[in-house]
């Protein structure tokens, strides 16, 4: 009994020192409700923030490809990717060439993927440079399953990795006369992506611009 007396008390102490707060008349609230649309000023605020989206990436694109002299658009064709191509498409730089696109086949891409690649090279009217495993003819799987085995990926992965991805990416880079990067990392893939900015500089070949057009 005494235990919850004293709790009583503290409440009616509390309460009493607890500063009043204003009442809110119904028809204030039913005025702003008419006055303001919730639903329309949120995919109002969507336009608007996608339309500045796409304004900052065309304009981080067009600097790095006029200010540099070989920007080169590494294109794995994943989503992102396929944003970029289709904004360097309407911006002229693909056409005209004032951006080459280069492509890795590590010859265990999905069956699709290259076929993807033929489909987007008509629509945008461009050519891609392919690059592959080294000593190997583009497009030549049995070429490379006599030299490196067809079951590489399985023996030795790291090996895999330098030779169907690392050294033809590089020497894809190195071919091309590089000096601008292009690709469609954003900060919404999370790890060291989380802070990236719409250009930074890349440890390849001495040092590498390197832009993130999506990146925010």
């Amino acid at each position: 009994m005494k235990t919850a007396f004293f709790a009583l008390s503290c409440l009616a102490t509390a309460s009493a020192f607890a500063p009043s707060r204003p009442a809110f008349k119904a028809a204030t609230s039913v005025r702003m409700a008419e006055a303001f649309d919730q639903e329309q000023f949120i995919a109002e605020s969507k336009e608007m923030r996608l339309k500045h989206l796409e304004e900052q990436a065309m304009y981080a694109l067009k600097i790095s490809v006029e200010n540099y002299g070989n920007a080169v658009f590494p294109n794995a064709m994943i989503a992102g990717d396929c944003v970029i191509t289709h904004l360097l498409h309407r911006m002229g730089y693909l056409k005209e060439g004032k951006c080459k696109v280069m492509v890795v086949d590590t010859f265990h891409l999905f069956p699709e993927t290259m076929e993807f690649l033929k489909d987007i090279e008509e629509a945008y009217d461009f050519k891609a440079e392919v690059f592959c495993a080294e000593g190997i003819p583009v497009a030549d799987k049995a070429a490379f399953d006599k030299r490196y085995g067809a079951d590489l990926w399985k023996e030795n992965i790291d090996e895999y990795d330098r030779v169907c991805k690392v050294e033809p990416f590089q020497r894809g880079l190195k071919t091309l006369k590089t000096d601008c990067m292009i690709n469609g990392r954003t900060r919404w893939q999370g790890a060291e992506r989380a802070w990236i900015d719409l250009f930074e500089n890349a440890p390849i070949g001495g040092g590498l611009a390197k832009c993130n057009p999506i990146a925010y």
